[in-house]
């Protein structure tokens, strides 16, 4: 394990030198692990069932200059066996690198970062087929066949923080990719807007974060003629002193309105798969500090969405595990 992790530590600092084209010490480099545990259930829906999925992050930062981030995750979901017409399951797995630097212009009261994100990844569709016999007699047989959609998301932000760390703005930009090699089934290509501004007040105790999401979708059989959704997030994160009851160290407040397709989640670092219109959410999380070097996050959330195609309205409940340890 110590020896995959270093090993990943050098592959990350030669990408983050490739990017900025500067070679810094390795010895002031601060790096933390983390993985995380998510368990969805969906109510209402005609097709799915439920999902599970786990990940795992490295990331460094090199003091005030920068941070790189490499990741996986898989996550499974069941679907109701309804028909050889729909999947079975879907296994999805992603690869995420995540690069970004700081820089402190004379013309600005603040820290500009620039941000690229890059997702690869592959869904896996099964189907359960029924094969029937010759004409000649012979009985049926079942088989289960695999179908694939390749994904490659592509996301740059440049966001800025004032000095006092009271006010943040930024605008992300992502381009995603799908395709297919289920027959009948469209390629699609997806451009989303993120604007995003924060607030920092009571003494800096609490945040308050708006970002909305802008997607515009190609022309797909995937969406029908859905072709552009728009939603609001807003994100309430309340820090707690050292004294905090029950040992909190912050919690937090998601609400989302508005319409998202093949979202984008920049603070998750979290693709929206499901070709399904999500149109609100909500969630409560908690965070606690075990130790000074080992970090807990609960969260828990329902979700409200739209099937497209089968004009069917479901929701899901989900509770997420996140964990982190500076190494």
């Amino acid at each position: 394990m110590d020896k995959g992790i270093r090993t990943m530590r050098i592959m990350l600092i030669v990408s983050f030198w490739l990017m900025t084209g500067q070679a810094w010490s390795a010895e002031n480099w601060y790096w933390k692990t983390s993985g995380q545990l998510l368990l969805k259930e969906y109510r209402g829906s005609a097709e799915l069932e439920n999902l599970s999925g786990v990940g795992v992050f490295l990331s460094g930062d090199y003091l005030e200059r920068g941070n790189i981030t490499a990741g996986y995750y898989f996550n499974h979901s069941n679907y109701k066996t309804a028909g050889s017409d729909v999947p079975r399951d879907i296994d999805e797995s992603v690869l995420f690198l995540s690069g970004r630097t700081n820089h402190h212009p004379d013309l600005l009261p603040g820290r500009l970062t620039l941000r690229l994100d890059a997702y690869y990844g592959n869904d896996e569709m099964r189907f359960l087929t029924t094969t029937t016999g010759s004409p000649m007699g012979g009985g049926s047989s079942k088989k289960t066949v695999s179908l694939s959609d390749k994904i490659v998301v592509v996301n740059p932000t440049v966001s800025f923080l004032n000095y006092q760390k009271s006010f943040y703005a930024d605008l992300g930009f992502a381009y995603s990719s799908y395709r297919s090699d289920v027959s009948g089934t469209d390629d699609i290509d997806i451009a989303q807007w993120t604007p995003t501004v924060g607030f920092g007040f009571n003494r800096a105790y609490d945040w308050l974060q708006l970002r909305g999401y802008f997607i515009d979708l190609s022309s797909s059989n995937r969406v029908a003629d859905k072709d552009s959704t728009s939603a609001l997030e807003a994100k309430w994160t309340h820090w707690f002193s050292a004294d905090a009851p029950l040992s909190l160290h912050s919690v937090r407040l998601t609400m989302l309105a508005g319409e998202r397709l093949y979202a984008v989640d920049s603070d998750a670092n979290a693709l929206a798969n499901v070709s399904d219109l999500q149109t609100g959410a909500i969630s409560l999380g908690a965070e606690w500090k075990l130790s000074e070097q080992t970090n807990l996050l609960l969260q828990g959330g329902s979700e409200t969405y739209k099937s497209i195609l089968l004009n069917d309205r479901y929701s899901s409940v989900y509770v997420y595990v996140y964990v982190s340890r500076n190494l």
